[in-house]
């Protein structure tokens, strides 16, 4: 992958619009919390390809869980959030919006349920944060559907 001044200045605010959509709409929960972080995810993941879009979404997500305080959450935030810009980002690429969008979702609530039966050694009390992250996912991908079929038109994408 060739690093251009143009790739490494996006990537970069990418990362920083998907931090501020993390922390500014924060709504805390039981268990975390939610925020349009993943709506992001997937804009960045559109707009800048597979490969940076784990770099953006990795490094905006995990900085999120930084500034507020989520500091057990930040190694698998990096994984989790990572992956879901690399997958979705691959899936966009070949034109399959719903499937990238759907694909980063289940990513996400299945990767937050492992990582807290590895935080908490149970399998049990995990199951509680399902909801939220569902809610939390539908929501990115909702939000994250429209831009990539509508508006993504309108801005070019970083070709890899």
């Amino acid at each position: 992958m060739n690093i251009t001044l143009k790739k490494l200045v996006y990537t970069s605010l990418m990362i920083a619009i998907i931090f501020i959509s993390t922390i500014v709409i924060a709504i805390p929960m039981p268990l975390g919390y939610i925020n349009l972080g993943d709506a992001a995810i997937y804009i960045a993941s559109s707009l800048l390809g597979a490969k940076l879009g784990f770099i953006a979404a990795a490094f905006g997500s995990m900085l999120g869980d930084y500034s507020l305080g989520y500091f057990v959450y930040m190694i698998p935030t990096f994984l989790i959030k990572g992956l879901m810009g690399l997958v979705s980002g691959y899936f966009f690429s070949k034109g399959k919006a719903l499937i990238g969008v759907a694909s980063g979702c289940l990513i996400m609530v299945l990767g937050y349920y492992l990582a807290e039966v590895i935080i908490y050694s149970n399998m049990i009390s995990p199951l509680a944060s399902i909801p939220f992250n569902a809610l939390q996912g539908a929501t990115g991908a909702v939000i994250g559907y429209i831009f990539v079929t509508k508006f993504k038109k309108k801005f070019p994408a970083m070709e890899e």
